[in-house]
This record gives structure tokens, C-alpha cells and sequence, in this order.
């Protein structure tokens, strides 16, 4: 274990399970501090020298020990003696084998995780033990713990309390009547349904199920809270199984269990912490393979929104948003639904029912994809044919065949198994077997490329595993079958992928590394404080700084709707930024600037639009490949920039306001440099025409 050298991982169990008392749970064991040093001296000086190596001064009183994992979670209950059910204030969860820790405060949140049975993290000689016992029995008589998956939270079991009548004199449960009302916060009508919004495209959760291949023909969906139900037309227009519910919409559609589902935008627009703990907690059971949840997320804009309301903002048309950061949303869905939750996007996540299910999604996320119809092309260029052709060439008769079987073989690295490969029967009967058709490849292609492959996909891996390996340890009984065959393959062992991946893991937190590696970068624009990139160049990277990037990812989501990737040398941040039509734009506005901190795992996300001055992007050739297929393009354009004066040294360069009022200036056409302005002239135009017709 990383955070003790006395004591190995099978001891630390042992003295877990060795422990007399504690609230024993499917995963994991609560007790009290106070109490830990008198029956475990051992754990007590594992948690004190933790404390002192992580430097962690916050108070706690209850810690949970997890079972499966070398983790454990301090946690700090204020009132643990004095309430009945007393309210978590922080959580510090460490990992033992990495030296992580991930902090919480629930201080702000209207609804935080409250304690229940506080008898059982106690030792069994304390005084208080029979009084907090009889005040379990006496839930248990009222019926109380019957829904055990929600009652966790605060206002949830007010409301269960309230509707039965029932609260607390001390600790003892007492049956009120006619209690006067506490004066609350007046309510608003709410007119949810005014936030059901007609779509012209897919939303981003249904297109991030579409893009990574999660959504299938065969697969059923449901869309909980699917609103006007544009996201489920539209994929029955393409073939798929969907259907939708929704309250106002579609109030008489069944809400049936699916292999997905989809909560997107449902959350954010419950003003009710209670209904939108519930809400979240009946889309998962009615999850048989995946949920997604998807909500907005705050940026430095949120505010200017409408006025405060509950735990939100409500908008001048009485509708009402929760605008979660993006933090917050994920320890919000692990809260509620006891598991882990996967960040894809800005406000969306994946829950996976099945850890081999979850491990399989980070892998293939992992993986660099393989232009087999460019490679071809490129080998073939090179390759001559000899000049006395074989009696019969295998790949003549059966081309189609081979490069299927090449491209699979190309994409995994290694020859596939038989159940990797639909025609594998028919590959055999055509040239014998697996390994003759990999002879052939290695023949017409070299040793080379195969090698090649070979390193790319062993590099994917231990970029997978240092990943995936980030918030907690994935046993290796969870891993998905091909992909065991594929550590086994290239790295060895699960141990020496784990252990080699680790070591790439900790050199993400050597800022001198990470500025070596970002100056030797061959590609990209590079100033003294960071390397920027475009999204598509991320998987060319060096795997340290992969890695590096995949932590942000891992916290954000997927870069898919990233256009650049700003990588910090020294302050262990990674700045994602998002502008308006990279690719088709000479001078792209920036949108908004997402702040990633690895250090603090935090996510601060800035809205340019709201500010006064737009910043442009200028020879926005230096951030993509060399073989992008408009460089040649954008590099043309970036000679009328330099004929204005400005240059790649120039910073940030000139706002939008600015530059038109150069532009002014100069006989230069404002259109060459904002296409948008020649457009609306033109519209203008027409409608001049049709008004004198």
C-alpha cells in the first residue's frame, strides 16, 4: 500500500474485518473515529499518518473502510451525538495505493446525505448505544425504512417524517398534530413544461450514445422526460428502438425498463430536491445497461440567468434551472445511487450497471482510431510488385477478405481470436489460418507496420489503465474478456500493466517532465506557459501527456465538442477551449473556456459570449496536423493577416472590434476576414429587391 510500508494490502483487510463493531454495508464499513485507536491501534496509525501525509486538517468523526479497494473515505458529521440523524458536512476520500485524495463540501448543498442507525458505528460497551437502538426500532415500526433508496438525504426524510406525522423530541420519535407551518420561501409557479424546447438535431447525450456506438438497433431506449419527444422520433426514423415519457407530454406512454435510459435536462429543471432525488433514483431502475444524465452546467454567466430560487435560479418565464457544476452533478449521482459515474461531456454522464460494461467504454476511449483506407492507400504507394508473381496470389482471390481481417488485426494490434472476427471460418478456408493471413500481411506491408500497431495499442493501454485506474482500482475479474486478452497480450500481466501504468500515472505530477515533453512536441503552437493543440492531436501525443489530458477528460468529459486543448507546463491545469465553427471561420470567436485544475480537481467554465469584446483566433494553422486538408488554405489567409501587421508573436492579437476598425482602415474587404458580414449584406439586398416588387 502507497501510504504505509508496514503494513501490505492483505493485512489492512484483515484488521478491517477484525473489527468487533461498524455498520457493515454490501461495500464497505462505517465506524466511528473516536473509537478506532481502543480496537485497532494498527488502522489508528494508519489514519494518523495518512492525515500527516496528505496534509489533510479538515475534522472528521466516521470513516469508512472499503472492502474491495485499498480506499477509505473521513467524513465529518457535526452533530453526530446531538441530532438523531445528523447531516455530512465534508467527505476526503484517499486512495492507499496511489496517494489520492478527492474532497467534497455538502455546507451549500439544501439537501445533504444524513446518518441513519447510528448504533451500528459504535462500540458495543457505549452508553449511548441502547437509546440510539430503540430510536431504530421505532423508525422500523413506523415503517419508515421501507423505501430504503431514497431516505438518505435530508429533505427526502423530512418529507417521510412530515407525512406520517411523526419527529423528533431529542431521540425519541414522537406523533405530532396540527403543527403550525415553518415559514418557507414562497413558492413559485413553476411552468416546467415551458422547458421542453423543439430540436432541429439530436441533444448531446443521445448524440454521445449515437457517436460511441452504445446505441443499437437491438438496444431499447427510453427517454425519461423526453418532452416534446424529438430525440425519440427522430431515432425511430433511423431504425432504432426508443420510446418516451414525459409528464406533460406524454403522461400516458408507459415507462417500461430499457437497456437505456436517458435522463437529459430532467434534473436541472425539478425545483423539488426531494422529486429530483427520485426522480434520478426510478430512471436507474429502470436502467438495465446504462443510464445517462445529462443537465446544465454553471459558467461565470449562470447568474445573469434570473433570481435565485431554492437551490437554483429562476428565469423570467417562470421556469426553473439548476445550474450544477460539473464536480458537483457527479458526487450528486454517486451519492444518490451508490455507484460510479463516468463524465463524457459538460453536464453528462454515464452510470454503467455492469464494471466490465464501464471498463470496456474507458478502454475503447482510450484507443487512437486507425485510418485503415489511408494506410492501405500509403503502403500500397510503396510497395512494388515483384516481377515473378506467386502461381496464385492469396490477397488477388480474396482482397476484400484480407483487408477486413487486416484492418481488425491493424485496429487490435495482434491477430484476432475467432470470436473478434465475424468471417474468421472463411478467412481459414481461404489461406489456412489466422497466422498465415498475419505472414501475408507481414509480407506485402513489413514487420514494421505490424510493429507498429503493436506499440500504439500498447501505449492505448497503459493510457487506459493509468486512467481507469485515476478515482479507484478496477479488479481484474471486471475487465471485460477481450480486453484481459489484451493485457496478457501486450503488457504481460494485469500487475505489470498496473504497475507500468502507475509509473506513468505519478510523472503527470513532475511539472518539469511535463515541460520537457511539451517543448519536444513536434506539433502544435508552443509559447513559455503551454502547448496548445487541437482535439485531434491528443492521441499523438507522448502517453505522459495523454495521460495528463485524459485526467482533465476524466473530469469534464469527452473533448468531442473541444476544439483547442491547452496544456499548462508547471500549474497542473489543462484550459479546454471552444470556439464558434473552428474548422469553417477564418477568425473563430471564442465561446467559452473550461479551467481544469488536476491538482484541486475542480472545473471552472468562463462564457466569452457574455463579455463585451469577443476574442478571435488567429493562424489557427498552427494548432492542427500537417496534413490537415484545409491548411494550405487557412495558411493563404494567414498572409493577409501578416499584410495587416499582425503576426504569430502577437498574443492574443486584436478583439473583433478592434480588428473591423483596422480593417476600416485599410482597403481590405471586411468579408475576406468575416464571411458572416458578405451574407447579411446580401440578405439585406434581397430584401431591398423585394420591397420595391
Amino acid at each position: 500500500m502507497g501510504a504505509s510500508t508496514a503494513m501490505d494490502y492483505e493485512d489492512y483487510k484483515d484488521l478491517i474485518s477484525e473489527l468487533p463493531f461498524g455498520k457493515q454495508l454490501k461495500n464497505a464499513k462505517y465506524l466511528h473515529l473516536d473509537f478506532l485507536a481502543d480496537w485497532s491501534p494498527q488502522l489508528q496509525e494508519l489514519v494518523g499518518m495518512i492525515k500527516e501525509r496528505m496534509s489533510i486538517d479538515r475534522a472528521s468523526n466516521v470513516i469508512k473502510f472499503y472492502l474491495f479497494e485499498p480506499k477509505i473515505s473521513l467524513l465529518y458529521y457535526p452533530d453526530f451525538f446531538e441530532l438523531p440523524h445528523p447531516e455530512l458536512q465534508s467527505s476526503i476520500t484517499v486512495d492507499l495505493s496511489r496517494g489520492k485524495i478527492r474532497k467534497h463540501d455538502y455546507n451549500g448543498s439544501v439537501n445533504p446525505p444524513i446518518l441513519h442507525r447510528k448504533e451500528s458505528l459504535l462500540p458495543p460497551e457505549h452508553p449511548l448505544i441502547e437509546q440510539f437502538q430503540r430510536l431504530t426500532e421505532a423508525e422500523e415500526a413506523e415503517g419508515l425504512y421501507a423505501n430504503s433508496k431514497t431516505i438518505g438525504f435530508k429533505l427526502n426524510w423530512e418529507s417521510l417524517l412530515a407525512a406520517k406525522g411523526l419527529a423528533y423530541c431529542g431521540h425519541k420519535l414522537v406523533r405530532i398534530q396540527n403543527q403550525p407551518a415553518e415559514q418557507k420561501e414562497e413558492a413559485a409557479e413553476v411552468q416546467r413544461h415551458k422547458t421542453a424546447i423543439t430540436r432541429c438535431q439530436f441533444s448531446k447525450p443521445i448524440q454521445s450514445l449515437i457517436e460511441y456506438g452504445l446505441l443499437k438497433e437491438n438496444v431499447r431506449l427510453l427517454d425519461y422526460g423526453c418532452g416534446q419527444g424529438d430525440d425519440v422520433n427522430g431515432l425511430k426514423e433511423l431504425g432504432y428502438n426508443a420510446l418516451g415519457w414525459d409528464p406533460v407530454y406524454r403522461p400516458d406512454e408507459p415507462k417500461e425498463p430499457a437497456e437505456i435510459v436517458n435522463l437529459g435536462f430532467v434534473l436541472n429543471v425539478i425545483e423539488d430536491p426531494i422529486e429530483r432525488t427520485e426522480v434520478l433514483q426510478e430512471a436507474y431502475d429502470l436502467s438495465k445497461s446504462l443510464l445517462v444524465v445529462a443537465t446544465l452546467v454553471a459558467s461565470s454567466s449562470t447568474s445573469s440567468q434570473g433570481r435565485p430560487y431554492k437551490d437554483g435560479i429562476l428565469t423570467s418565464r417562470n421556469t426553473f434551472q439548476k445550474y450544477f457544476q460539473q464536480n458537483e452533478l457527479q458526487h450528486y449521482i454517486e451519492d444518490v445511487l451508490n455507484t460510479s459515474a463516468v463524465a463524457v461531456g459538460p453536464g453528462i454522464f454515464y452510470v454503467f450497471r455492469s464494471h466490465s460494461e464501464q471498463q470496456r467504454f474507458l478502454s475503447n476511449r482510450s484507443k487512437r482510431p486507425i485510418n485503415w483506407e489511408r494506410f492501405s492507400r500509403q503502403l500500397f504507394a510503396v510497395r512494388e510488385r515483384p516481377k515473378k508473381p506467386p502461381k496464385e496470389d492469396p490477397y488477388e482471390k480474396h482482397q476484400e477478405l484480407l483487408d477486413d481481417f487486416w484492418a481488425r488485426m491493424i485496429d487490435l494490434g495482434r491477430v484476432p481470436k475467432r470470436e473478434e472476427f465475424g468471417q474468421y471460418d472463411a478467412l481459414c478456408g481461404a489461406v489456412g489460418s489466422a497466422n498465415k493471413a498475419r505472414r501475408l500481411f507481414v509480407r506485402k506491408f513489413g514487420e514494421e507496420a505490424l510493429a507498429n500497431a503493436f506499440e500504439q495499442r500498447r501505449n492505448d493501454l497503459l493510457v487506459y489503465l493509468a486512467l481507469s485506474n485515476f478515482n479507484r482500482r478496477v479488479p481484474f475479474k471486471h475487465l471485460p474478456v477481450d480486453l484481459k486478452t489484451d493485457i496478457k497480450t501486450f503488457l504481460g500481466s494485469y500487475k505489470q500493466g498496473i504497475e507500468e501504468s502507475q509509473r506513468l500515472l505519478f510523472s503527470v505530477g513532475n511539472p518539469d517532465l511535463i515541460g520537457t515533453l511539451c517543448d519536444e512536441t513536434p506539433f502544435g503552437y508552443l509559447d513559455d506557459q503551454a502547448l496548445y493543440i487541437h482535439r485531434n492531436l491528443v492521441q499523438d501525443l507522448h502517453p505522459i501527456l495523454r495521460i495528463y489530458v485524459g485526467c482533465a477528460e476524466l473530469l469534464y468529459g469527452d473533448l468531442n465538442t473541444v476544439d483547442l486543448v491547452k496544456i499548462h507546463k508547471r500549474s497542473g491545469k489543462v484550459t479546454l477551449l471552444v470556439y464558434d465553427d473552428f474548422e469553417n471561420q477564418p477568425l473563430p470567436e471564442l465561446q467559452t473556456r473550461i479551467k481544469v485544475n488536476l491538482r484541486t480537481q475542480s472545473i471552472d467554465i468562463f462564457d466569452h459570449q457574455a463579455l463585451p469584446h469577443r476574442q478571435l483566433l488567429y493562424f489557427k494553422k498552427r494548432f492542427v496536423a500537417l496534413d490537415h486538408p484545409k491548411r494550405s488554405e487557412w495558411e493563404a489567409f494567414s498572409e493577409k493577416l501578416r499584410s495587416l501587421g499582425l503576426d504569430e508573436s502577437m498574443g492574443f492579437g486584436p478583439t473583433k472590434e478592434q480588428l473591423l476598425e483596422l480593417l476600416r482602415e485599410t482597403d481590405m474587404r471586411v468579408s475576406d476576414f468575416f464571411p458572416e458580414t458578405q451574407a447579411l449584406s446580401n440578405a439585406d439586398m434581397r430584401m431591398e429587391q423585394a420591397e420595391h416588387q
